[in-house]
């Protein structure tokens, strides 16, 4: 990051800043944001009168406008003026919340765009019952109401009044009560509950205790009233399921015939537990999810099928699963190699051929593993982006490039990250290669990846696979005798070069450790915790992200898949994935049960190969890394918990 605003600074990307915003107006900005800060609002005007044209002067106006939104004229001026930046849309959230709280149901009505803040969609529907819209006003506390989550205080009143006019009797309360469980909000089912009475109170308080502890019915008798309701029984067994599924499916057998279930309940129930089969690798799991009608939409039930029979290396039901997938997934690489290979082990190769040769087209996992089955060599074709003169021209000129100069030369990293996202988000198909461009010119690859991605330009490999850090990246996987292509495959997962990304459970820097990971790796290096800050310094985070990944190849003999899925998901989850016996593993890797390692591992081992090309060191192909799993026998499960005799 800090060869970008050396860059900026020294203006060697497109009009540079510091040959063309003088210093003083950086420092009358610093000034006027100074005053903001001290409330010298007067001072602070005079100061933005002298920044009409300066690239963040919108930026500071929608500070203060967010503090105060008034007077309403200017601020709705500002929100036309500035309505395609990123300022616009919590400049309006603000004097939408000031005109709520000053009963300007009007102008709020008039101004009003959804946001997605829930309040303000409150606030909305009270207004319209304010200005007499009573229709609208009841269509919209409607569809706040059936929401499966508390919503805020600003619908307390618009509740009060639906609730008070009839509207909102038992049946809306009822389904609203469903959509709570649903989404796993006891406290809120709770509240709803007690708003019933009579018998409709008692079966709501009845189905809370079974979603609270749904072990606790499978073996003692259920009130005479409920004995027969499907629905609690389909919502409990589910339940049950995610923490006992022994249990879940004896319960199954035992009871599902004294509830009078419908076609809905029995499909909702066996495809609970066909998929939970499934993610735990059962053998069972085929013969439930085979059971299950193809129903349009449900692409996991489909996948699983077909997932369930790999892992079982039941290849005639693989091939039965396969023609049932929906027609949109039977042609993409993926599904086309997992054809192959079924085909390949029941016609033998030559059947196979055409279609890993269609598969080996693709730059790709699967059309990398297409390619080592024919021996040929990787799909992998470099095809520079190319944007028009005009877009870049348009792209150079624009007040949103002048603004993440800005942001980088005062040393705002998030800011200016933020201004470009919103430029991505609302740009035009030429705007986004454009994009890419100028963020690969900036030293910014990140960003250059993500406007590629929009665009879906996959073939620029200077764009998409940059080779920043290489001197580190080198050096460190070196000290720890891995391929530099491989360190670089993990970087390019999991960070795309953001230095300073973070992850919402706290990972940092470019191979995104954990800080507590970062002790135990400290702690093997005979080292001291390096601070937060110093984590997520290249240095730092490539030294220990691949001190980690080896301890993981370690703990897992070598094993660079089983390594790679650990250092995503984590080693406790991956040994509880092994085979019983040894698996290939591109099953194994199919048949991972949390999508995001699924992806996470495909990706690596796939940016690896396409790193090889651009380091010109194809020395590995797919299958040096994609060894045979081991299996590793498990001890024979419990039999489920039995009910006590009477």
């Amino acid at each position: 990051m800090r060869i970008l605003v050396v860059w900026l600074l020294a203006g060697m990307v497109g009009v540079a800043v510091a040959a063309t915003e003088p210093d003083s107006r950086r420092a009358r900005f610093l000034e006027a944001e100074k005053a903001l800060a001290g409330g010298k609002i007067e001072r602070f005007r005079q100061l933005m009168a002298q920044l009409a044209d300066y690239p963040l002067a919108p930026y500071l106006w929608a500070r203060h406008y967010r503090r105060s939104p008034e007077p309403v004229a200017e601020v709705e001026d500002f929100l036309q003026r500035y309505r395609q930046t990123p300022y616009a849309r919590p400049v309006r959230i603000a004097l939408l919340k000031h005109l709520a709280e000053t009963g300007r149901w009007g102008d709020f009505l008039r101004l009003y765009r959804d946001s997605g803040v829930s309040a303000l969609a409150c606030h909305r529907a009270w207004g319209l019952y304010r200005v007499g819209k009573a229709d609208a006003a009841w269509k919209a506390a409607r569809a706040l109401w059936l929401a499966g989550r508390s919503q805020p205080k600003a619908c307390d009143r618009v509740f009060a009044l639906w609730r008070n006019k009839g509207r909102i009797g038992p049946k809306l309360i009822e389904q609203r009560f469903r959509l709570a469980l649903a989404e796993n909000h006891p406290q809120l089912a709770a509240y709803l509950a007690r708003q019933l009475r009579g018998k409709r109170r008692q079966r709501a308080e009845f189905w809370l205790q079974v979603h609270r502890d749904p072990a606790r019915f499978v073996c003692r008798p259920w009130p005479k009233a409920w004995r027969r309701d499907g629905e609690i029984f389909v919502h409990g067994l589910k339940r049950l399921a995610r923490h006992d599924l022994p249990r879940a499916l004896a319960w199954w057998r035992e009871s599902a015939g004294t509830f009078p279930l419908t076609a809905a309940q029995r499909h909702e129930a066996m495809r609970a537990l066909g998929l939970r089969l499934a993610w735990r690798h059962d053998p069972r799991a085929w013969n439930w999810l085979a059971a299950l009608p193809d129903t349009a939409g449900d692409a996991d039930v489909a996948a699983w099928r077909v997932r369930s029979a790999l892992r079982q290396q039941r290849w005639q039901q693989a091939a039965e699963a396969l023609k049932r997938l929906p027609r949109a997934l039977q042609v993409t690489p993926q599904w086309r190699y997992w054809e192959a290979r079924v085909q390949e082990r029941i016609q033998g190769k030559e059947a196979a051929l055409p279609l890993y040769r269609t598969t080996a087209q693709s730059a790709d996992f699967y059309g990398f593993l297409a390619a080592d089955r024919l021996r040929q060599d990787y799909a992998i074709d470099h095809r520079p982006i190319a944007p028009s003169e005009a877009a870049l021209a348009a792209l150079r000129g624009s007040r949103s490039l002048a603004a993440v100069r800005e942001f980088f030369a005062l040393d705002r990293y998030w800011d200016a990250r933020r201004e470009w996202w919103h430029l991505l988000q609302h740009a035009a198909h030429d705007t986004l290669l454009a994009a890419a461009r100028v963020a690969q010119e900036m030293e910014w690859p990140q960003m250059a990846i993500v406007a590629a991605a929009r665009a879906a330009h996959w073939d620029d490999l200077e764009v998409r696979f940059p080779l920043q850090f290489l001197a580190q990246v080198r050096r460190h996987a070196g000290a720890q005798r891995l391929d530099p292509a491989y360190v670089y495959g993990i970087i390019r997962r999991e960070s795309a070069f953001d230095v300073r990304a973070r992850s919402g459970v706290g990972a940092r820097g470019l191979m995104q450790l954990m800080p507590a990971t970062a002790r135990r790796v400290a702690r093997r290096l005979g080292e001291r915790l390096p601070s937060l800050r110093r984590l997520e310094r290249p240095e730092t985070n490539i030294r220990y992200g691949t001190a980690y990944f080896r301890t993981l190849l370690e703990r897992f003999e070598g094993h660079f898949v089983l390594a790679t899925a650990a250092y995503n998901a984590g080693p406790h989850w991956v040994e509880r994935w092994l085979p019983a016996q040894t698996l290939p593993a591109d099953i194994w890797i199919e048949t991972i049960p949390f999508r995001e390692t699924r992806r996470y591992v495909r990706a690596v081992l796939a940016y690896a190969m396409i790193y090889q090309k651009r380091l010109d060191e194809n020395r590995h192909r797919l299958s040096d890394y994609t060894a045979p799993v081991p299996g590793r026998p498990r001890p024979e499960a419990p039999p489920p918990a039995r009910c006590p005799a009477d």
